[in-house]
């Protein structure tokens, strides 16, 4: 007796061929929908004993503190860097970070402590 193709067993490969590559490609597009622009993490420390996290995206900042994290948009200032969100202020001066909440002393002095790209 001889084996014979069963009827439409050509075509059932076909499709597994092409749900094979419809998935391989889905997950290719949903590694890329999360990219980002190219950033700069900082970890900031303040004398005070607060820590943060800044990273400089484009047009805006995410602050991380132990509140929670925070978008501030890029502002207008007359030396350095500042960001805020109508709340918060974040400014940066060289290399010296300022951070302004409502309903918490002002954080001063706070250094760079690392850098991640």
């Amino acid at each position: 007796m001889t084996n014979l193709p069963r009827p439409g067993a050509a075509n059932l490969k076909i499709r597994v061929a092409l749900l094979v590559a419809l998935t391989g490609a889905t997950g290719m597009l949903a590694s890329t929908a999360y990219t980002r622009d190219a950033s700069r993490v900082v970890g900031y420390a303040c004398p005070s004993g607060e820590r943060f996290t800044v990273e400089y995206l484009r047009d805006h900042i995410r602050l991380r503190t132990g509140a929670g994290v925070f978008a501030l948009a890029v502002q207008p200032a007359a030396s350095g860097e500042k960001y805020s969100d109508g709340h918060m202020v974040f400014h940066l001066e060289g290399a010296e970070a300022q951070l302004e909440r409502p309903g918490w002393t002002t954080s001063v002095d706070c250094r760079a402590q690392n850098q991640r790209l």
